[in-house]
């Protein structure tokens, strides 16, 4: 029995750990032919489908999310007509609910697994090699003379530490995101999430993640994600994990190649967290916290119980211990309206994450907001992923706005280049949600969403945008150099756009000819030797090349230096670094 496995990840530096375990276990116990193929849902579905006729396998099994379920059916009725004797086999977390619709109305699909498949998928071709009756295989629903057939649920949940390695085959993992897991489950029961059809939460043993995790470093990964839903679920086996992370890439000298993410709850970070992260390497770990909204009522419906006010005290904490954090947000949710979300907004960005992203609610299939959307109004496409349209309190046009919001968003505060100008932009709205909101209404206005811009055009746009309200607002001075300071802190620029140019000769001083001339004497100055280590390595031709000098009217630094100066700026493998000037 030739068997093939197959996932269509949502982008090509993505990777399927679920299929991993599959393969890894039908090797043990089924059979030695068994083939895995990863695309991206931005392939050629016709190219995908025709790979797939060509390993002539007897059984295709696809991983069906709420992101790929589209393109995984057209490919199925792809090759259906051309594979009739083709087993077409479906898992997933998208298709372990209404399975009985599933299969009605998709006739080549011959059988889904519902829930954990490791087992089940194995029992299931096991009965099909020796011609068995699959009313016997738990977790599995079928077809029998038409009639889909549900059988009964697994009846034990699988134990980690018993499962199959998942990374035994030798893969070049350069350039891709590679996922494991050290716990199944979830302590909390959020009504959005479908870990809350789950009860309790199993671990893996650490020394099982040593091994896979140092397997992955020698293949190359470099950025690796866990799937646990909740990482500090139990705060000794997570301290046990990241010390094998820390240990493992200090030993083999990975010390900042290395990047892991984690998704925690904020409400079980405690002083013994932040004692630890004082003292763990910086960048190595990268968390992600699901706020999801800071409005009490909300977060009663939805069963998200925390507290922001509480445990946001840690977040400066964990920055200074150069811990990238990205903090969530979800629009939609029931009972939050325009203002209840805005003060969610407002709350959650004034802590200052290094990415706040702005989702909105997906009404999964078993989730159990799906099963109350009428009760709290919420209208969703019909098609996955299921994304909000609106709900009894918050408008499908409020919904519209706030999606053109989640754009800008990404574009300039999460991209994490243009620090300082947002922090003068925002002095001139009453909050930072209507900053955002009215720059996207903006965007809207003049038709940007409607094209692709090169990074350097959205200081264009935002500098439009100000002069567009400024003469309602305050002075746009102090602005208008940390604009330019972020512009030099992108890249080393070869010219300046008008308005900097405008605003570095018209000024006070320095004037035109005088500041290129001092901007020049600067750069030559022999003193940064003993502030810049690579000055000595480079000669003339090099330095020039690589760094830039200008002058700021503003203290743009924030950091208690008032008054004008000037500022070099050295390039270096993508990155700039900034030295002030000292007379």
């Amino acid at each position: 029995m030739r068997v093939l496995l197959v996932a269509l990840n949502a982008k090509y530096v993505h990777t399927n750990l679920a299929l991993r375990y599959l393969k890894e276990g039908l090797l043990r116990s089924v059979t030695s032919d068994v083939i895995l193929r990863e695309y991206s849902i931005n392939d050629r579905l016709e190219r995908i489908a025709g790979e797939i006729y060509e390993t002539r396998a007897d059984v295709i099994g696809f991983s069906c999310y709420i992101w790929n379920i589209k393109e995984v059916l057209s490919v199925v009725r792809q090759l259906h007509p051309v594979c009739p004797d083709v087993r077409f086999v479906l898992g997933g977390p998208e298709v372990s609910f209404d399975v009985e619709e599933l299969l009605s109305s998709h006739q080549e699909v011959d059988a889904v697994i519902l829930g954990e498949g490791e087992k089940s998928f194995n029992d299931l071709l096991l009965a099909w090699q020796k011609g068995e009756d699959l009313s016997k295989v738990e977790g599995l629903a079928w077809k029998y003379n038409a009639k889909v057939i549900v059988n009964s649920p697994s009846r034990k949940s699988l134990n980690l530490n018993e499962l199959p390695f998942p990374y035994a085959d030798e893969e070049d993992f350069s350039g891709r995101i590679v996922y494991v897991e050290t716990t199944r489950g979830c302590p909390f029961s959020c009504q959005y999430c479908l870990s809350s059809t789950f009860q309790g939460v199993r671990y893996l043993e650490p020394e099982g993640f040593r091994r896979m995790f140092r397997r992955l470093l020698g293949q190359g990964a470099r950025t690796i994600k866990f799937v646990d839903r909740t990482f500090n679920a139990h705060k000794r086996h997570a301290f046990e994990i990241l010390n094998i992370v820390r240990d493992e890439c200090c030993s083999l000298g990975l010390s900042g190649q290395v990047r892991v993410h984690c998704e925690i709850a904020g409400d079980l970070l405690d002083d013994e967290w932040m004692d630890y992260f004082k003292n763990y390497p910086p960048g190595l770990i990268q968390l992600e916290i699901g706020v999801q909204s800071t409005y009490q009522p909300t977060l009663e419906i939805v069963a998200r119980h925390q507290n922001f006010d509480a445990w946001k005290k840690y977040v400066p904490i964990m920055k200074k211990s150069q811990i990238p954090l990205h903090l969530d947000l979800i629009a939609g949710l029931p009972l939050e309206n325009w203002l209840h979300f805005r003060n969610s907004f407002n709350e959650v960005y004034a802590v200052k994450p290094d990415m706040l992203q702005l989702g909105f609610l997906k009404v999964l299939k078993g989730s159990g907001l799906r099963l109350n959307s009428q009760k709290y109004g919420l209208l969703f496409t019909p098609e996955p992923p299921y994304t909000i349209l609106e709900t009894a309190v918050l408008s499908h046009e409020e919904m519209l706005q706030l999606q053109r919001m989640e754009e800008v968003l990404d574009k300039y505060y999460n991209s994490g280049k243009f620090i300082h100008s947002l922090r003068e932009a925002l002095h001139m709205f009453p909050s930072a949600f209507d900053f955002y909101h009215e720059l996207a209404e903006y965007w809207e206005k003049k038709g940007w969403f409607q094209r692709l811009w090169p990074g350097k055009a959205l200081f264009d746009k935002l500098w439009e945008f100000i002069e567009w309200v400024q003469p309602q607002r305050v002075s746009r001075k102090g602005f208008l150099d940390a604009l330019r300071f972020d512009y030099y802190l992108w890249e080393r620029p070869k010219t300046l756009p008008d308005y900097f140019v405008r605003s570095e000769g018209q000024g006070e001083w320095p004037n035109g000819g005088e500041a290129k001339r001092t901007g020049e004497e600067i750069q030559r100055d022999g003193c940064w030797a003993n502030v810049v280590p690579e000055f000595a390595a480079m000669d003339r031709r090099q330095w020039n090349r690589n760094t830039a000098v200008a002058y700021f009217e503003t203290d743009v630094l924030k950091v208690g230096e008032s008054g004008p100066g000037w500022f070099l700026f050295l390039y270096q493998q993508g990155q700039a670094r900034i030295y002030r000037y000292q007379v």
